[in-house]
């Protein structure tokens, strides 16, 4: 059976552009304008996935997902403007997924689709587990513990954490880490960003048996150190 997507954009020709895209892909879409159309549709309906702008006509995208979140876990995927990306944490707290930041390339677009129904599958299985050392990442909620507590991390760690453990043995680029962590294709993204979220992160993370748990492959990007049981 194929999934259902529900695309809320006001744009006529973004929302007519990412139907299309979702069409090929082998989704079953359908998209409205406002956040009065999508709130009557998802309360109506059953759907597997939730694209939906920020800014919209009437009912912000922010209060959209607010009201959903109230009677439904349909995964949101939120789009919003580059210059408002720090805003997207407080769509996060109301129970957003993910985001992509306009303008965006296609190709990054749909992989967040459909890394966000994969996830979404798994949770319906109930909870899964990833364990490497003394590690385990729930893949319900993407969160790591640590004999049996958990480790704090930013949503952007615990992606890394995902793509790294999810590699293993491979390594991740850099191209990779970008594309899949911050999504814009390295456009507005420094090396030095890179560099300080991984420090960050390698120091949370620590060693078992005195290896680290990430280590740098030259010339290649970045590697989970430790076997990883799926």
């Amino acid at each position: 059976m194929k999934k259902r997507i529900l695309v809320v954009e006001d744009e006529a020709s973004v929302r007519e552009g990412l139907l299309e895209a979702l069409a090929d892909s082998g989704y079953e879409v359908h998209g409205v304008e406002n956040g009065e159309e999508a709130l009557k549709r998802l309360g109506t309906e059953r759907w597997n996935l939730c694209v939906l702008d920020v800014k919209l006509p009437g009912q912000s995208g922010f209060e959209v997902c607010k009201r959903l979140r109230e009677e439904s876990r349909t995964p949101v995927l939120f789009l919003t403007a580059f210059s408002e990306e720090a805003n997207v944490v407080r769509g996060l707290e109301l129970g957003g997924d993910d985001y992509v930041t306009k303008p965006f390339r296609l190709r990054e677009f749909l992989s967040r689709v459909q890394a966000l129904l994969r996830r979404s599958e798994l949770s319906e299985q109930g909870e899964r587990y990833w364990s490497s050392g003394e590690f385990k990442l729930n893949l319900k909620n993407r969160k790591l513990e640590r004999k049996e507590e958990e480790l704090f991390l930013t949503p952007k760690e615990c992606q890394m954490v995902y793509l790294f453990m999810g590699a293993w043995p491979n390594a991740v680029t850099r191209e990779e880490l970008i594309h899949t962590v911050w999504d814009k294709g390295g456009q507005y993204i420094e090396d030095n960003t890179v560099r300080v979220h991984m420090s960050r992160l390698r120091e949370k993370l620590g060693s078992f048996g005195g290896k680290p748990y990430l280590e740098t492959v030259r010339g290649v990007g970045y590697r989970w150190n430790l076997p990883v049981e799926r």
